[in-house]
């Protein structure tokens, strides 16, 4: 009789069965917000407390949060300005049972902050999702528009250059603005405008393209200059070219 009771008792332990979800209360959130989950685990029907690893990531896998958590309790994740936009993955795993949870979303927010120090103007993304607008850089009179595309946690610098002087400027991109007064830019000819410094270190003629990096930006009224630039480079170009295959003749 002993024996047999021991047998019942193995057979019950082993055909434990768990059954393990996560639950949300909402299904979309916002920067800043408060995420609030509970993970739902069950031994044979009834609820129990134990410890479950919860699995938080964005869609690319770019970021992962880890978390050892109670199961059947409240639990919170801070929704972070750096939290990537979209659909959010969440897989919870005890002993040997796995579930992947429906996704949950965080909206996109758009947040950028322009800054001017010196003759350098700084734009910084600050939000969860690429930065794409076109700004306008109002230098003195003059006016550039200017495509920006900015990756999230993304800094981008640009040289602001007009004939020497104290110049007031503004940029904006019709909701974020910023205006500074009497900024001494040095001179560069009649040229009004920004430019990427980096892209100048890396060389003008076969440098490695960025998506980020736009290069030289003029206003209209001083483009020509930048096309004579452009051209004068590309004639020079041509002519070594055209002497390299004279001086192959010749040596023929």
């Amino acid at each position: 009789m002993l024996s047999l009771v021991f047998v019942l008792l193995a057979i019950s332990f082993v055909s434990a069965e768990y059954s393990l979800d996560i639950k949300f209360d909402k299904p979309e959130y916002s920067s800043g917000d408060e995420l609030v989950y509970r993970v739902l685990l069950l031994e044979d029907g009834k609820q129990i407390s134990d410890q479950v690893t919860i699995y938080f990531s964005d869609a690319l896998d770019r970021k992962q949060i880890t978390k050892t958590v109670t199961s059947n309790e409240d639990n919170t994740l801070l929704i972070e300005d750096d939290f990537a936009s979209g659909g959010w993955k969440v897989r919870a795993e005890y002993k040997d049972k796995t579930i992947e949870s429906r996704p949950f979303f965080i909206k996109a927010n758009v947040q950028v902050e322009f800054q001017i120090k010196e003759d350098t103007l700084v734009i910084i993304n600050k939000g969860n999702t690429p930065y794409q607008k076109q700004i306008q850089i109002i230098i003195g009179d003059d006016i550039t528009p200017q495509s920006i595309n900015l990756g999230v946690g993304k800094t981008k610098e640009l040289k602001l250059v007009a004939p020497e002087g104290n110049y007031d400027i503004k940029v904006t991109d019709g909701e974020n603005t910023i205006t500074k007064k009497a900024v001494y830019l040095t001179g560069t000819g009649n040229v009004v405008g920004a430019y990427d410094e980096s892209l100048l270190s890396g060389g003008i003629i076969g440098g490695v393209n960025d998506p980020d990096k736009e290069g030289f930006f003029f206003s209209g009224k001083r483009t020509p200059i930048a096309l004579v630039f452009v051209g004068a480079v590309m004639a020079l170009g041509i002519l070594f070219f055209i002497e390299r295959r004279l001086n192959r003749k010749a040596e023929a």
